[in-house]
């Protein structure tokens, strides 16, 4: 039942943030059907679970505006690319496009191959993993996307790995999560009640710190850019800044803060989630974990050697297994769009205008029409033979359309490389089944406890048993 102000509120009563994520992604479309309304607040939400309905609304430009909730991350990204519409959004996209093209990708590459290198180094060197004794693995991977994107967006170096009191690296963390917790919390989603709370100042805080460095770093990149010596390596950052030399609308300074501000933001926390995913899931099956180490063998042999562009072409079965984990834990678990008119879904059922739209990935790729024997972990799945006539919109991990991610091929070859550098190295093994991981409502897939797992040399022979 829905009241005024709060709309559907009370379900969030008194229940953990696993079951509202149970009830939305499951329980609600198995006692609703394929389509679920809810008000949030005072406005209508509705939740597609299906590739058809989900095609009409990500197809073309008509309902490519992001939906109302998307202002609250707007403190931190602005009109960034997640957040922006219309000609703006269209001028930063046709401006960024051209670096993530494939013939561009290759020179991010020692930039990851380095840090995926410090990773494996700090796991080495780390006394739980020498003892054989379970962590989180997401805590070592967040710092080594951190790097990454950073380097890769700004053009410069933060040592998240190796120097863990940077400002700007708390920043980040804590940006992260108060932009979720505010996202979920019916209080305060009103202004009045954000305005005032203890939340919004710790938020203030941490926004200066990071708006200060990334100002700092592009005048920086600026004065560098135009200084004429030989550039050292390319940054996202440069695309911008060029495209503002060449007189580009929309491209003011904050324009600029804005866009490697998104970077921040949807470059490292996404990937991070991604890649853990994926090594959890190569230490719960440890037969698929010794195929894919048996092609990582096949493409380098014992040589040590960092991944080159046509390495990473070669791995196949690798790409599989990411995709497939891809599948089953979707880095986004929704996307969201705001309707300016009404929405005719592939039955003819109609959504009227005003309406705000959920789209779930986690539910839309277990749709056994598409994906038989839905929950089961199998990277064949997407073989050529086995994907070529599937719906274009059943597997969405990276939205789809022409608001999909710009950075999916970027997320893809960094998760190789770190996953291939992992399991060049080690054994993984997973510290507890899948069964016991609770999954949370929130704007990136993490379960509640993060995910556990043993690391072991792959000179080691442990028994080949989830502990």
């Amino acid at each position: 039942m829905a009241w005024p102000l709060i709309g559907n509120g009370l379900l969030m009563v008194g229940v953990t943030m696993t079951d509202l994520f149970n009830y939305v992604c499951t329980t609600a479309f198995e006692e609703y059907g394929r389509l679920v309304r809810f008000w949030v607040v005072n406005e209508p939400q509705v939740l597609i679970s299906t590739a058809r309905d989900a095609e009409k609304i990500m197809q073309g430009m008509q309902h490519h505006m992001k939906s109302s909730n998307y202002r609250l991350l707007k403190a931190w990204m602005g009109d960034g690319l997640l957040t922006s519409k219309d000609e703006k959004w269209r001028v930063h996209r046709k401006i960024l496009t051209p670096a993530f093209h494939f013939n561009i990708l290759h020179e991010f590459l020692p930039i990851i191959n380095k840090n995926s290198k410090i990773l494996v180094d700090q796991l080495e060197n780390s006394p739980t993993v020498k003892k054989g004794n379970e962590f989180n693995i997401f805590d070592h991977v967040s710092l080594c996307a951190l790097d990454i994107i950073c380097e890769s967006s700004m053009g410069t170096s933060i040592n998240a790995q190796t120097s863990a009191d940077s400002l700007y690296v708390k920043a980040v963390n804590r940006l992260n999560a108060i932009v979720t917790e505010r996202y979920f919390s019916p209080v305060l989603r009103f202004d009045i009640f954000w305005k005032f709370s203890s939340l919004k100042k710790e938020m203030d805080r941490y926004l200066k710190i990071s708006d200060d460095y990334t100002d700092m770093v592009i005048e920086e990149r600026r004065k560098y850019l135009h200084s004429g010596n030989k550039k050292k390596n390319l940054a996202f950052l440069d695309m911008l800044l060029k495209a503002q030399d060449e007189g580009g609308r929309f491209l003011t300074n904050v324009d600029i803060r804005d866009e490697v501000s998104t970077f921040m933001f949807e470059g490292h926390d996404t990937v991070t989630t991604a890649t853990s995913w994926v090594l959890f899931m190569m230490g719960t099956h440890l037969d698929i974990q010794e195929r894919a180490v048996e092609e990582l063998e096949a493409v380098f042999g014992d040589s040590g050697r960092a991944p080159t562009m046509n390495d990473l072409t070669e791995l196949k079965f690798l790409d599989r297994c990411i995709k497939e984990s891809l599948r089953l834990y979707p880095s986004v678990p929704f996307f969201e769009r705001h309707l300016r008119e009404d929405a005719v879904l592939h039955d003819g059922k109609v959504i009227p205008a005003g309406c705000n739209i959920t789209i779930i990935p986690y539910r839309i790729q277990r749709d056994p029409e598409f994906f038989p024997d839905p929950e089961k972990f199998d990277p064949d799945r997407f073989l050529p033979e086995n994907s070529q006539k599937r719906h274009a919109y059943a597997y969405v991990p990276f939205s789809a359309g022409p608001r999909n991610c710009i950075g999916q091929k970027f997320a893809i070859m960094e998760e190789k490389v770190v996953v291939s550098t992992v399991l060049r190295k080690f054994r993984v093994m997973a510290a507890h089944t899948l069964d016991e991981t609770e999954l949370e409502v929130a704007m990136i897939l993490k379960p509640k406890n993060g995910l556990r797992v043993k690391l072991y040399e792959r000179t080691d022979k442990p028994s080949l048993s989830v502990q």
